[in-house]
Order: C-alpha cells, then sequence, then structure tokens
C-alpha cells in the first residue's frame, strides 16, 4: 500500500518498524515518537482501519465561508509575491484568476 492512500491516524509497517500517519508526508514512529518523512514511493504494509474511524469522528463542519476567506487571503499573498517579483505576467493572472473562479464556485 502506498503512504499517500492511508489515513491520517492508521498504523503501517515501514522498514520494520510501525508508524501512524499523522499528516499527508509524515508518520509518528510508535514507540520512539519520532516523526519522520515517508516517500511517495514507499511501500508499507496497514496494520489496521482506525483511521478513517478517527478522521470522521473528529473532524468539525468546515465553513464554506471560513475557507474562502482564508483561500483569498492565501490568493491575495501570492498574487503580491509574484508582482513584487516581477513575475506576474498577463497570461499567468489569468490563468490563476481562472483557477480561483472554479475553486470558488465549488464552495457555493
Amino acid at each position: 500500500m502506498k503512504f499517500k492512500l492511508l489515513s491520517i491516524g492508521q498504523k503501517f509497517e515501514y522498514q520494520d518498524e510501525v508508524y501512524v500517519k499523522t499528516s499527508p508526508i509524515v508518520a509518528s514512529n510508535v514507540k520512539t515518537g519520532h516523526n519522520k518523512m515517508i516517500p511517495r514511493y514507499a511501500v508499507l504494509t496497514l496494520l489496521d482501519n482506525s483511521g478513517e474511524n478517527i478522521q470522521a469522528s473528529s473532524k468539525e463542519p468546515v465553513i464554506a465561508e471560513d475557507i474562502l476567506n482564508h483561500f483569498n487571503l492565501f490568493y491575495e499573498k501570492c498574487i503580491a509575491t509574484l508582482e513584487k517579483n516581477g513575475v506576474l505576467v498577463p497570461i499567468i493572472n489569468d490563468e490563476l484568476d481562472k483557477a480561483r473562479d472554479e475553486f470558488t464556485t465549488h464552495l457555493t
């Protein structure tokens, strides 16, 4: 099984050690507690299926308006950074605007 297919909280074995997935790219060693980046190509052995249940019960509802506000802040910072560094050309700006519009359409 590939690391990206695991849910946060699922236990797996990698290189003869047991880990728990803690983020999209990091896992925590069950015995030592040390964090380790797991490569995308790593082949893992799933030890339980608990991650799906943990995720479903521990997540709070997401409010689309909050996501949109945070996304707009992110978008504005990206545009400002590109402008400041002189790399915001019209075609890039147009593509970013299209992508923003598609994203916001899915939230409404």
